[in-house]
């Protein structure tokens, strides 16, 4: 589990890194990736969307290693992964200095697949990782732990023995001895290099958190048992078990994993204390194996130890893992993880570890911690987006789409919901919107992009080409497109063969890759005033079918699709259900203004509310004095308010 940095990558770890990214990843994810870490919009530079994966993912690799900009975006790719898959799994042979085998990957793959692709485990897994981090003292990486509470960390005590001193009165009873901030618990630490706990460099591009632990900061611990997962562990158990709950100086699991908004952090909750023990049978550990990114693993359940405190699993963990969260599949906390055990204890083969059982821990902080009452349920409520970055200095802010948001919303849920039409004035909206499409449904699902231009050149071959291009499908050479019948009219091949046949390949590819779908197409075709775009033939009856749009009781049903359609005239989609969006006339520009500072506002850990209306008077006021500016430098109303945010978050403190 544990990885070595590489200082610079090789050039067969470059290769073999674009090889991964042209098979896992879409030309809309290059293009993003290459957006957030460069600057740069690959497909932009193209001049359009269509072309070869691979070779689109060597450019792009050969300008991060260039700029020294490889790490940063394999950081991103972990923060924005749903799941341990294909890409995850090479990434982590590549970044630990191995040759990338497809074969090998895929091998390790198939062990887990079905277990990656299960909607609890998509559930659980951003969730877990939010709430896991490493455990520092004096700037050195020590072990592992996570939230149990809105500030309340849970780990061992082994981790951190010489900061705590034994109570005069009671040996089993612990003082906090030390000062709070030299513990320092860094969250969001998933992928090398490691970020500089000294404070001496630059926060790392991919928004690390570092967080000291309070003045007042032990709430309860107890020390480890003597020798613990070995033969001569000490027995029986006397409150030996081996934890620590840490106040940390800032409730960071009450505000957004992400600086930009979204879903709160949250906290893991002990269980209620009550009698027996339930057995998993399958055991995920969340780790920081010697000093290393976040890390985690899969096993099973073995047994529980002779002092029934402890639990035995079989998973992969290292050195530096102590403090990590065992969890059941369902995501309920199972362990605090602790040892390795001696194989010979166990009779089994290959390696075993042990966690403090979660529900002995809960019971003995309900008995003996002073004052201790455990924290509710996290909120599960979300700090709507209000940015499309992760940064401050370089935020793009969302003004109001609260429409849009709600629909991508509903789309996202409901098959029967496949398609929006988006309007707004030329040159104002486009660009934006499908960028927010992609921070709302995240960087690992499959955006199809198609400009005005492609539109008005491709084929309905060429687009269906396009289009599974773009979503990373490969086609199936046993079936073949459909042609023109010589004996039928092309209307019949445009509206139920081509779709029928897309939606073919796309069964088959969900099939494969389970957990891709749905997928989204954005379509854009907007245009200057009296310039209507100019569809290639048949492409508007070919988008049509693929829709769903029913034709005399007939439509071909693709579930696997969700579309946007972005336009500045109001653009029919035949009798297809869809959903709208109108941008025109900048309606709720100033209320979106107001949602969107308070939004920023909380999601930066600000300490009081704005009051609503003051931030009105700071949207008329940047709307007055953007119309005073020449009509050629004026912008767009939603542009500058967005500019007004950023001027005013100028103000406020760094997390």
């Amino acid at each position: 589990m544990s990885a070595v940095l590489i200082p610079q990558l090789s050039q067969d770890q470059i290769d073999d890194l674009a090889q991964l990214f042209a098979k896992a990843l879409t030309p809309g994810t290059l293009s993003w990736l290459g957006t957030a870490t460069l600057g740069i919009d690959v497909l932009r530079e193209e001049g359009n969307s269509i072309g070869s994966t691979k070779e689109l993912a060597q450019r792009l690799v050969t300008r991060l290693a260039e700029k020294g900009a490889v790490e940063a975006a394999v950081s991103l790719l972990r923060r924005e992964s749903r799941q341990k898959g294909y890409l995850s799994l090479g990434l982590d042979e590549i970044m630990a200095g191995r040759r990338f085998h497809p074969g090998k990957v895929q091998a390790l793959l198939n062990t887990y697949e079905p277990f990656f692709n299960s909607d609890e485990f998509q559930r659980i897994y951003p969730r877990v990782t939010c709430t896991v981090c490493a455990v520092a003292v004096q700037d050195e990486i020590k072990g592992s732990g996570f939230l149990i509470g809105p500030d309340l960390v849970l780990t061992n005590f082994h981790v951190i023995p010489s900061y705590f001193k034994a109570s005069p009165n009671n040996p089993k009873v612990f003082e906090q001895n030390g000062d709070g901030k030299d513990l320092k618990f860094v969250f969001d630490y998933r992928s090398e290099p490691p970020p500089d706990l000294s404070g001496a460099q630059p926060a790392k591009a991919d928004s690390t958190l570092i967080v000291h632990a309070a003045d007042a900061w032990l709430v309860h611990a107890r020390r480890f048992r003597d020798w613990d997962g070995e033969a001569n562990a000490t027995m029986p158990v006397d409150k030996e078990f081996d934890y620590a709950v840490i106040r940390l100086a800032s409730a960071v699991g009450n505000r957004p994993s992400r600086v930009s908004g979204g879903a709160m952090r949250g906290w893991l909750p002990l269980p209620e204390v009550a009698p027996g023990y339930v057995e998993p049978r399958r055991v995920l550990v969340f780790q920081h194996p010697e000093g290393t990114s976040q890390k985690w693993d899969v096993g099973e359940f073995v047994k529980l130890d002779a002092s029934s405190t402890r639990v035995w699993y079989s998973v992969s963990t290292a050195h530096g893992s102590s403090g990590g969260a065992a969890v059941s599949a369902n995501g309920a906390l199972f362990a605090l993880h602790n040892a390795e055990v001696d194989a010979t204890l166990t009779g089994l083969q290959g390696r075993v570890n042990q966690g403090v059982r979660i529900d002995t821990i809960a019971k003995d902080l309900v008995d003996y911690a002073p004052g201790w009452q455990a924290p509710a349920a996290a909120d599960d409520s979300a700090v709507a987006l209000w940015s499309l970055t992760d940064s401050i200095d370089g935020a793009r802010p969302v003004i109001g789409r609260r429409v849009f948001r709600e629909n991508v919303a509903l789309m996202t849920a409901d098959r029967g919901k496949r398609a929006m039409v988006v309007l707004g004035d030329y040159g104002t909206f486009a660009r934006f919107t499908i960028a927010l499409l992609q921070r709302l449904v995240g960087n690992q699902v499959p955006i199809a992009r198609f400009t005005p231009s492609n539109m008005g050149e491709l084929t309905p071959p060429e687009f269906v080409r396009a289009l599974l291009e773009q979503l990373g499908v490969e086609r199936d050479l046993a079936d073949p497109m459909p042609t023109v019948p010589e004996t039928e009219m092309p209307e019949r091949w445009l509206a139920l063969d081509l779709p029928g046949w897309v939606g073919r390949q796309l069964a088959r590819h969900a099939k494969v890759q389970p957990g891709t779908f749905p997928a989204w197409v954005a379509i854009d075709v907007t245009a200057p005033a009296h310039a209507p775009v100019l569809w290639k033939g048949g492409l508007r009856d070919l988008v049509t079918g693929l829709v769903g749009v029913r034709d005399a009781g007939q439509a071909v049903d693709i579930s696997e699709l969700r579309w946007v359609l972005i336009s500045t005239t109001p653009l029919p989609v035949g009798g297809a259900t869809r959903l709208e969006e109108d941008l025109r006339g900048d309606l709720d520009a100033e209320d979106g203004f107001v949602e969107c500072m308070q939004f920023a506002w909380r999601a930066i850990d600000a300490s009081a509310p704005i009051p609503p209306n003051w931030l009105v008077g700071m949207a008329r006021k940047a709307k007055a004095e953007n119309s005073k500016r020449p009509a050629a430098e004026r912008f767009p109303v939603r542009k500058a308010l967005a500019n007004a945010v950023t001027d005013a978050l100028n103000y406020v403190p760094r997390r």
